[in-house]
């Protein structure tokens, strides 16, 4: 509350201090504890840390209850901010499908990595065959694996078209994909553009937006599952349908390719 009312200078340095001393903790967490924890434990830790780390930054969760889907599931969801990865987290503790450049990023990347994240080099078909074993793994598993199939972010008021490659394992295994919508507002209830990781953005203009901000209110929904009949594509447009209606927005454009386009 003190904050929210303070200097966007002083929020700012006092939050990217308390961000930086969270992280800092985060990497000795993993590398000296979550080794020897079990699994249950282990996720306990991911989700308590990455709640900490919303309240740092003056991010208020509002998070609906996950649906119950007997054994793994594929989560799909609207992109919009880095951010979107801990609200998910708070719901339902999944493996996230990321592009492989996160892995690169100082610290950040280490503990993605740490929490279970599937790195994927996107344009290349072979490491999309890579990662859909992986993910066919977890769901095996009766783990819940999470992917962003817009395959990048947006401003958080419209949605790109949901591409169908990574949905593969769900046809393969028919395995339930639960769809889900991410939304961020003002402390007043307006839309907010803070969050949005867009348009080359960099990471330090991402966090200077989103710590200079008074508050943000999180919003995340679940949609009912979807079972996985018939082709990829088919899902891709009922998960993107789904997302939207949640969302209260209209689907993106998902008119079939023309021939000769490139593969999905």
């Amino acid at each position: 509350m003190i904050l929210t009312r303070a200097p966007v200078l002083i929020r700012r340095i006092v939050r990217l201090a308390l961000l930086t001393l969270h992280t800092a903790t985060g990497v000795v967490l993993a590398a000296l504890a979550l080794p020897w924890l079990g699994a249950r434990q282990r996720d306990t830790l991911i989700v308590a840390w990455s709640r900490m780390l919303l309240g740092l930054l003056g991010v208020r969760a509002i998070v609906a209850p996950a649906p119950t889907v007997p054994g793994g599931a594929l989560l799909v969801c609207n992109h919009v901010s880095w951010l979107d990865i801990f609200v998910i987290l708070l719901g339902r503790r999944v493996h996230f499908v990321s592009k492989s450049e996160v892995r690169a990023w100082p610290m950040a990347g280490w503990l993605a990595h740490q929490a279970g994240t599937l790195f994927l080099e996107r344009g290349r078909r072979a490491d999309t065959l890579r990662i859909n074993a992986d993910m066919a793994a977890l769901l095996q598993d009766g783990a819940w694996v999470a992917v962003f199939p817009e395959g990048t972010t947006s401003d958080g008021r419209t949605l790109r078209r949901f591409l169908p490659s990574l949905l593969q394992p769900a046809v393969d295994l028919d395995c339930p994909v639960v769809p889900a919508a991410l939304r961020y507002r003002t402390l007043d209830g307006a839309y907010s553009a803070a969050p949005a990781y867009v348009d080359r953005m960099s990471l330090w203009r991402s966090l200077l937006a989103i710590t200079g901000a008074p508050g943000l209110v999180a919003e995340l929904r679940f949609g009912e599952p979807i079972p996985p009949n018939g082709h990829r594509r088919d899902l891709a447009a009922a998960a993107e349908a789904a997302t939207a209606s949640l969302l209260g927005i209209a689907p993106a454009d998902t008119a079939p390719r023309t021939p000769g386009g490139p593969p999905v």
